[in-house]
């Protein structure tokens, strides 16, 4: 396009008039001077000018500038078309606009955007449960969400609020719980303003609770007589054992003398506080060499023997043939530990005392069968061994 303007001169240089060459002086261009040179026409083409405008742009920002428990109402701030102008392109021109509007959309939203109350609660956290024992669980929970912030949560057992956590925990160890026992839990989510939601409800049952007891004190009397009359119906033992020895009836080969062995336990209960929901006898044999099936039977006891109390032979016949307590037959040479369980009213004994007895008699003594051999396995009742012991599950 032709340039319409005019060339001026600030300065003049000097030249030597011989050689045109310059002086490398220079004087100002003032019009007193004679050599005054006064502005002149510009007639060089220039190139035509190209300039680039932006597209509309926009911003969408939340006012953040309202009061605990108000939300801030979201605004838009416009960059219109044409705002923005560049002599490079039209990318350059859009991110003219798109800087503008960096830089003054929160200023903008939180002068023209308004502030209404919170009523919108935070969404459901998930509750999952792990590591159940008898006696605890650790429960987690997803990280709930909100408009605006999560205060905290809440921890409820069986309905009845347990505990609180800050916003940024999301499991907490619940113990002291009881063995056996079914628990429902649920977790809720709180925002700042007081809205909240719950979880899924959870329900986890605690695992069962074994306790074992060693009898003791253990003993294992022993009567021998000419008849089976005498022996098993003597008013004391003839000998007491403290260690291994044998359980049940024999008979010498001439049928002359009669042995029978009774075993009674003692065991101290007084760390059982509360009623267990079972509760069992369990022993095996040291030694078994009886080539046929046994039937050992439990029974309780006339007269409680406290722990500071020793044996006594006259003791051996103390046993109650009315308390029956449950009997297990003993497979053939079997050395494995065997199980008989307490009824319920043997159950109440163990939380009314410090001090359970009980009897171990073999199927012959209870039901007065003469022997016809020697059905006496090796029973074990040492104290380190523990293989005669009461079991507890709460």
């Amino acid at each position: 396009m032709e340039n319409t303007g005019y060339k001026s001169f600030a300065f003049l240089e000097k030249y030597y008039t011989d050689d045109n060459t310059s002086t490398e002086e220079t004087k100002p261009n003032v019009t007193s001077d004679p050599d005054y040179i006064a502005p002149i026409l510009d007639i060089t083409t220039c190139p035509p000018v190209t300039r680039h405008y932006n597209s509309q742009q926009t911003k969408t920002v939340t006012k953040n500038n309202c009061s605990p428990g108000e939300t801030g109402t979201e605004v838009e701030l416009i960059a219109y078309a044409n705002q923005f102008v560049s002599y490079d392109s039209i990318t350059d021109a859009n991110n003219q606009a798109l800087a503008w509007l960096e830089n003054n959309a929160q200023i903008y939203a939180n002068n023209a955007g308004t502030c209404i109350a919170d009523s919108t609660p935070p969404t459901s956290p998930f509750l999952s449960v792990s590591s159940i024992t008898s006696n605890s669980l650790i429960l987690s929970w997803t990280p709930a969400t909100d408009n605006g912030t999560i205060a905290g949560y809440d921890i409820y057992k069986n309905g009845v609020l347990l505990s609180s956590t800050l916003s940024d925990v999301y499991t907490y160890s619940v113990s002291s719980l009881s063995p056996s026992t079914t628990y429902n839990f649920y977790i809720k989510a709180k925002d700042a303003t007081g809205n909240s939601s719950n979880s899924n409800i959870l329900t986890s049952t605690t695992l069962s609770s074994l306790l074992s007891l060693n009898a003791v004190k253990s003993v294992i009397f022993e009567n021998k007589a000419r008849s089976w009359s005498e022996c098993r119906d003597a008013s004391s033992a003839d000998l007491q054992h403290i260690d291994n020895t044998f359980i049940g009836a024999a008979v010498s080969a001439d049928s002359l003398l009669y042995s029978l062995n009774r075993y009674r336990g003692v065991i101290d209960t007084s760390s059982i506080t509360i009623k267990p929901k079972s509760a069992k006898i369990k022993f095996k044999f040291a030694e078994n060499t009886v080539g046929n099936a046994l039937t050992f039977n439990l029974f309780g006891s006339n007269i409680q023997i406290p722990l500071n109390q020793e044996f006594q032979p006259a003791d051996w016949n103390d046993w109650d043939n009315s308390t029956f307590i449950n009997s297990i037959s003993v497979p053939i040479n079997s050395t494995a530990y065997n199980e008989i369980n307490l009824t319920s009213s043997q159950l109440d004994l163990l939380v009314s005392g410090q001090a359970y007895n009980f009897f171990l008699i073999s199927n012959g003594d209870k039901d007065s069968s003469i022997p016809v051999s020697n059905s006496r396995p090796l029973l074990s009742i040492t104290a380190e061994t523990g293989q005669i012991y009461l079991e507890c599950q709460f």
